[in-house]
């Protein structure tokens, strides 16, 4: 059977796609009807703009798989584990200006940690038509930094990150009682609206990007939302017995704000060479010849209440020279939080399985440090592959805040809780620290592939207030040095 359409090509398109049948389209006089068997249109202006639109989209997903062997060989913490093998850093995604000016952005994540359950990483629209002036709308990922935007296993050369950016997914993050924390888990995402200014000026005064942000800011964990109206929601859940303390994992991927408050935060580029405008430049990209200088500030308020507050403060720096790379970054972070109170009145001494009453107490702490690393070329031109580059990175971090009491298996106002740091009011204040050394390996196998080996040493003997205990007993040795050896193989397009 044969359909006759003496339509435009827009009808005629829908009478084939609802029927399946054949179709002849008469276009308009003078022109020669264009027959295609099953599904046919004509393909006019309308349509033939509507496939350049959506040539001009890139479709962009990188993932990594990786082994790892860690030590030493003593029970607690993740040294429990040796020869793992993992994906992590998974995401997919699509964007470009789909419509002239106006650049759109797609990109989902499938975290190691939730088993590779898709969550939206990324969906934003910018404005561009206003001559060096960008406003972009939506969730994006924070301008902070350098690794924040260099979040993708492709784009940056070791297998972890530094420690001011470890991220759990990852498994590089090293935690401990009372221990220094990463103030900016790296391919952290918010939402809310940027706008970016771009002096057309060439001066080495002058920045190359001015950047200011509105954001709903850091969550706080464990997650209380303030949901939208649900029948089985009728109230705004209190703080938990163990307290509250922000998400620095950025493990709750929020879509609507938790409080009332929301963060603000800039970012200054200074570029010279050929490192100027775009930013980011994924590590180890060209040859390029230049300087980079950046500075980055963000604060707010994370808890649902409005009561607790963050700033964190940033400088990073980058120098370029024919495949040589050194490159820096120092970063101060200042949060409020609450931990329960732990004395006479509220009594909840070690091994104690019921606490009730619980006092909430609030302090602060300041987690500040920094990172250098060097890269360089070691075979320009390999036999098999496009580049062999060698990387070494020195990392140093401190946190001076509250001695935190940490209890495990404690049932807090009804609440199971595998660990709990609680306040005691005659453990004073501490300053604890954390290095880590880096030695790695980038071959660039393909435009497409990359293998890294690594070997990094975290050196823990000053990062926690927990006692060194020589048992099999399974009492966590927290200031034993951790080393890892890492392979991974990452996938890009």
């Amino acid at each position: 059977m044969l359909l006759v359409a003496a339509v435009s090509s827009p009808a005629a398109n829908w009478v084939a796609l609802s029927t399946g049948l054949p179709v002849v389209a008469y276009p308009p006089p003078y022109q020669e009807p264009v027959y295609r068997y099953g599904s046919f249109w004509r393909p006019d202006e309308e349509e033939s703009d509507f496939a350049q639109r959506l040539q001009r989209l890139h479709f962009e997903g990188t993932a990594s798989l990786n082994w790892r062997n860690l030590g030493p060989r003593k029970p607690g913490f993740e040294t429990q584990i040796q020869n793992e093998v993992y994906l992590a850093d998974m995401y997919f995604g699509v964007d470009g200006p789909f419509i002239d000016g106006v650049p759109v952005q797609f990109e989902w994540n499938m975290p190691t940690s939730d088993n590779g359950q898709i969550l939206l990483n990324q969906l934003n629209f910018s404005y561009r038509r206003i001559e060096d002036w960008n406003f972009q709308f939506g969730k994006f990922v924070l301008p902070f930094g350098r690794y924040n935007e260099l979040y993708k296993p492709d784009q940056f050369l070791t297998v972890t990150r530094p420690l001011l950016y470890a991220s759990p997914d990852s498994l590089d993050l090293v935690v401990r009682a009372n221990s220094p924390r990463p103030p900016m888990t790296a391919g952290y995402t918010d939402v809310g609206g940027r706008v970016s200014y771009y002096p057309p000026l060439d001066d080495v005064w002058v920045p190359e990007e001015i950047t200011l942000y509105v954001v709903n800011g850091m969550g706080e964990d464990p997650n209380r939302v303030r949901t939208f109206p649900d029948t089985n929601f009728l109230g705004v859940p209190g703080v938990g017995g163990g307290g509250t303390n922000i998400d620095w994992g950025h493990q709750d991927n929020n879509l609507a704000d938790n409080n009332n408050a929301k963060s603000i935060g800039g970012r200054l580029v200074y570029s010279l060479g050929d490192v100027r405008f775009p930013w980011p430049i994924p590590e180890g990209a060209s040859d390029l010849k230049g300087v980079t200088v950046g500075l980055s500030g963000t604060t707010g308020a994370y808890d649902l209440e409005t009561n607790l507050n963050y700033q964190i403060y940033g400088l990073d720096w980058s120098f370029d020279y024919l495949g040589f790379n050194f490159s820096g970054e120092y970063m101060w972070e200042t949060n409020e939080f609450l931990a329960p109170l732990e004395s006479a009145v509220n009594p909840c001494p070690p091994g104690n399985t019921t606490c009730s009453g619980v006092t909430q107490q609030k302090d602060f702490e300041i987690n500040r440090g920094y990172f250098v690393q060097a890269s360089f070329p070691i075979m320009r031109t390999p036999p098999i592959g496009e580049r062999l580059t060698g990387v070494l990175v020195f990392n140093q971090e401190w946190r001076r805040g509250p001695n935190l009491n940490l209890e495990v298996n404690q049932t807090v106002d009804g609440t199971d809780y595998t660990s709990v740091n609680y306040f005691s009011p005659t453990a004073g204040r501490v300053t604890t620290e954390m290095d880590k050394y880096t030695a790695a390996l980038n071959y660039q196998l393909t435009d497409h592939f990359l293998l890294k080996l690594e070997y990094s040493y975290w050196v823990m003997g000053q990062a926690t207030t927990e006692a060194f205990v020589p048992t099999a007993t399974g009492v966590p040795l927290g200031n034993v040095d951790i080393y890892q050896t890492a392979l991974s193989l990452v996938m890009g397009f």
